[in-house]
């Protein structure tokens, strides 16, 4: 079932949710009054939400059914809730979620601002190059056109570029019209996914980021639920749910399959050196070894999450000013090549 409200139930929301109801559980308030406290205290979409999920528990529900009637919550929040219910630990499970959620809202606060000044300057790049080519070397072309004479060869290629920009322009925009269109119709599809995930995972600074990326998720998550005493092959079958990149995806198909059958779980990643790299392969050999899993995975997200943030912080530093100066670089060109049968007309008047 979709979202009833309307507005997506995001991380933040979760965390909220998630939070408040396992600080009022923790101080010993029933699970009726806590969560009448929960449905007081919310907004208004929250509100529907809560008095929604609370009048299914009333009827005699579990609460991780509710929540997945619902339509607002994973496989994982409901799994999770539905192991806390069963063994006596709600609140323990409702701590899990908050930090799942609030490691998740982080992660997501720090790619948009990684992307989106670059992105900003892209756009702003495209808006200034497209106002050129459509209108200022064409005010060009038409003075020179009424005043006669050769022109530069670099101002005449300009011209014919401004000459063809709305057929390229065209062009680019049905490229992108096509690639949406592609995705929408075969964007689950196996074939599609292992294509746009190899081309990204190639790309020289961005494959990278995204494998430090989901190696960090996979750390995080499978620590959360390690130290929640679930059993390996149950959190590998949750962690299928949560982790959607295509290469991981499939790997933690195989992996869980080993396990299930008595591997142990860097046995059964060591096929998949290239994804998580023979560092990480070597940290879970240790923590199986020693017994201590859970410390090799939290060292493990902790320290990827280090190198992400620094990682980020220094493309951005190498990317804007990149950008500025590649833009900078573009108009001045556009600017020389228009203006340099007037240099040479000042220069014969002379």
């Amino acid at each position: 079932m979709g979202s009833r409200s309307g507005r997506k139930f995001g991380y933040r929301e979760k965390v909220m949710m998630f939070s408040q109801l396992q600080v009022l559980l923790h101080s010993g308030l029933s699970f009726s009054r806590a969560f009448s406290l929960l449905i007081d205290s919310a907004g208004t979409v929250e509100k529907e939400l809560y008095s929604r999920v609370f009048s299914q528990v009333v009827a005699g529900r579990e609460l991780w059914w509710s929540l997945e009637q619902d339509g607002n919550f994973t496989a994982l929040d409901c799994s999770i809730v539905r192991i806390g219910e069963q063994t006596g630990r709600l609140t323990d499970a409702l701590a899990f979620l908050t930090a799942y959620y609030r490691g998740r809202e982080e992660q997501k606060r720090m790619v948009r601002s990684a992307l989106s000044y670059p992105i900003i300057i892209l756009c702003i790049a495209v808006a200034v190059l497209s106002f050129m080519l459509l209108v200022v070397v064409p005010m060009f072309e038409q003075v020179y056109a009424r005043m006669g004479g050769e022109l530069p060869a670099v101002t005449r290629k300009m011209i014919a570029v401004a000459g063809n920009a709305p057929v390229i322009l065209s062009v680019i925009c049905a490229g992108i019209v096509i690639c949406l269109l592609i995705r929408r119709c075969y964007g689950t599809t196996d074939a599609y996914l292992c294509l746009v995930s190899g081309l990204v995972m190639r790309m020289p600074i961005a494959g990278d980021l995204v494998r430090k990326y989901q190696v960090a998720r996979f750390s995080r998550v499978m620590h959360l639920l390690v130290s929640s005493q679930i059993h390996l092959p149950h959190a590998l079958n949750l962690l299928k749910g949560i982790i959607n990149f295509y290469p991981y995806k499939k790997s933690l198909d195989s992996v869980c399959r080993a396990v299930e059958k008595g591997s142990g779980l860097a046995d059964a990643l060591d096929e998949y050196e290239s994804l998580f790299g023979k560092r990480f392969l070597v940290l879970m050999r240790v923590g199986e070894e020693t017994n201590s899993l859970d410390k090799a995975l939290l060292s493990q997200s902790l320290e990827l999450d280090r190198e992400l943030k620094y990682a980020i912080g220094q493309l951005n530093n190498v990317l804007e000013p990149f950008l500025i100066l590649a833009i900078g670089v573009v108009v001045a060109f556009v600017l020389i090549a228009m203006y340099m049968p007037m240099f040479k007309l000042g220069m014969v008047v002379r």
